[in-house]
């Protein structure tokens, strides 16, 4: 087995890895730290957060300026005109396991202007998703462009985005790609009507938003207890509404020759055939933690257990993968593409119970990989990331043509242009190809329980066995996320 460093070392003589590029980079970043904390000072002279105007919230602040954010909810229609916050409170994000940016909860309590009660007080539950505010953080995010979420929310893609009930409201956004830097304030989605769903009869049909990820079971963290898991959708009927979901969004913008106008979009260079630099970078850091996962199962010390069919798949993928193999798949004209997620799993939807007159509906957060892509890898990451093995054995297949179906009856394509089958071939190749990435960083991941691991290794080998007997070189190394080199830290 070759070690971590001879790994790094053969791919960066066979890649154009640059090291000026990454010093140039760097220097961004020092120069963004830099401007940022002038900016801080700036502010924090000129401005008090509970008098005058106040100003947006930037990462790294510690209070948000109330002023501020009652002109913006009363803008945005989150508290009436003329309602008063009492206060806003910073709270913690319980059961969040994101691996970037900082989540923070935020109570605001108001009064309205005609209450004549002291007692009668209102609440309003915000989401505030910012990036760290940290040299090296500024960095990675300019290398990845994580602010690119916090930018297609503001777009007119999004605020025409199908169906309406897919995005959360937004309140405030704030991105720059060259600072590395984002900031968004939106609504706390499981807290939608909160305070109607309280005042309510305990009998009523409408029930508090969920995570579906609790649908299916939260992988190996279980469901907690306070979930009333008897009124959860069957796994089943939720794999079919998350595949109609997605059929309604990936229509809107299939094969959709203006999406390589957004430059900010993830893959839009790499399909233009530039920013190889960050797409290779990405691939060194997942190869180089593959290798270092394969030891620490190998030394007894990481209680993983790796089938040889896995590990000969894994292995072959990476010694093929390169930019020219890339490019390939990407100028393929008979290949389908669509605006996705690009981090379509269960963790990132929220099924919204609660409105008393429409049908329960899913709402989706953590756009920070929106891209250009083959529209079923979508689906097979979810399949992979939640769904439970005899559930997606046995409904799969099912679920995938009510989305091929749907997408005709949307008129996206007719069915001679895009088989069933070829879509089934191209769900079976996608997921799988979006986890070989994937898994390679999390094998090895700081504070990745082992149990997590494994049960990933196993989610993805009964995906593999769906597409049966294929070629030895069935599955590449397409999609990842944008990590710097990890020789350079």
């Amino acid at each position: 087995m070759a070690s971590t460093t001879a790994t790094a070392t053969t791919l960066t003589k066979t890649t154009l890895y640059s090291p000026l590029t990454f010093r140039l980079l760097s220097l961004q970043s020092a120069v963004a730290q830099a401007y940022a904390n002038a900016r801080r000072f700036f502010l924090a002279t000129l401005y008090s957060s509970t008098t005058g105007s106040g100003h947006a919230p930037y990462p790294g602040d510690t209070e948000m300026s109330i002023p501020w954010l009652t002109a913006t909810l009363q803008t945005k229609g989150g508290i009436p005109h003329g309602a008063t916050i009492i206060s806003a409170d910073f709270l913690g994000l319980d059961g969040n396991r994101g691996l970037a940016g900082v989540m923070t909860k935020i109570l605001v309590t108001y009064t309205l202007p005609s209450s004549k009660d002291k007692d009668d007080i209102h609440q309003v539950h915000l989401i505030m998703k910012r990036s760290a505010d940290s040299r090296l953080r500024r960095l990675a995010n300019i290398i990845s462009g994580s602010s690119r979420e916090v930018i297609f929310y503001g777009s007119d893609i999004a605020k025409s985005l199908l169906p309406s009930t897919l995005l959360p409201k937004i309140y405030y956004t704030h991105g720059s790609i060259w600072l590395g830097e984002y900031v968004v304030v939106m609504e706390d989605i499981k807290k939608r009507r909160a305070e109607e769903l309280t005042q309510e009869a305990s009998n009523s049909c409408r029930k508090p938003p969920v995570d579906v990820n609790f649908v299916f079971g939260n992988q190996i963290w279980g469901v907690p207890d306070s979930v009333d898991r008897a009124s959860l959708p069957p796994s089943a009927d939720m794999l079919d509404q998350m595949f109609l979901t997605a059929a309604e969004m990936h229509a809107q913008h299939w094969n959709d020759q203006s999406l390589f106008k957004l430059d900010w979009l993830k893959s839009t260079g790499w399909y233009k055939g530039s920013n190889r630099a960050v797409w290779e970078w990405s691939l060194q850091a997942a190869d180089v933690a593959w290798e270092k996962g394969k030891a620490m199962s190998a030394s007894g010390k990481f209680d993983v257990k790796y089938s040889e069919k896995f590990v000969k798949i894994m292995d072959s993928a990476f010694k093929r993968a390169s930019w020219e193999r890339l490019q390939k798949r990407l100028q393929d004209k008979t290949l389908p593409f669509t605006l996705t997620h690009g981090d379509f799993h269960a963790a990132n939807m929220i099924l919204d119970r609660s409105s008393p007159t429409e049908a329960p509906s899913i709402c989706m957060y953590d756009w920070s990989e929106v891209c250009i892509w083959e529209p079923t890898t979508d689906l097979g990451q979810t399949i992979i990331s939640d769904v439970p093995v005899v559930v997606f054995k046995t409904h799969a297949r099912t679920a995938l043509r009510k989305y091929w179906d749907r997408l005709i009856e949307l008129g996206a394509f007719k069915p001679e242009a895009y088989p069933f089958e070829t879509c089934w071939k191209s769900f079976v190749r996608g997921g799988v190809e979006k986890w070989l990435w994937t898994f390679g960083i999390l094998c090895s991941y700081p504070g990745m329980p082992a149990n997590a691991v494994q049960y990933f290794h196993d989610q993805m080998l009964a995906f593999i066995e769906l597409a049966g007997d294929v070629e030895d070189d069935f599955y590449d190394i397409t999609t990842v996320v944008c990590f710097a080199p990890p020789n350079m830290y």
